[in-house]
């Protein structure tokens, strides 16, 4: 089990790129204040504890794609509680 955790971990340390969205930018709340507003999105880690860090990346994307989708080109992320798990991600949706 400690093995596999290890691997995935080592995987997704030296692949990141598979978590961008490139037409899509992250930014705080104050960095978009001359911006559209467009909607909010969601995305939802695949995997919880030890590999949290891996599905909070994966929601990320996943928001940023919706993002996309919605005609957006930047994401503002709500605050993540740093010892509580995090079963959605949610963030609004602006065209800058």
């Amino acid at each position: 089990m400690k093995r596999s955790v290890l691997i995935v971990a080592a995987l997704a340390a030296c692949t990141p790129a598979i978590y961008e969205v490139p037409s899509v930018t992250e930014r705080k709340a104050a960095e978009v204040a001359n911006c559209e507003l467009v909607g909010r999105v969601r995305g939802v880690p695949g995997v919880y504890g030890p590999l949290k860090e891996l599905g909070l990346n994966d929601a990320r994307r996943a928001a940023k794609e919706k993002a996309s989708e919605v005609g957006g080109n930047t994401v503002v992320f709500d605050p993540v509680p740093e010892d509580e798990e995090v079963y959605e991600l949610r963030a609004q949706v602006y065209n800058c």
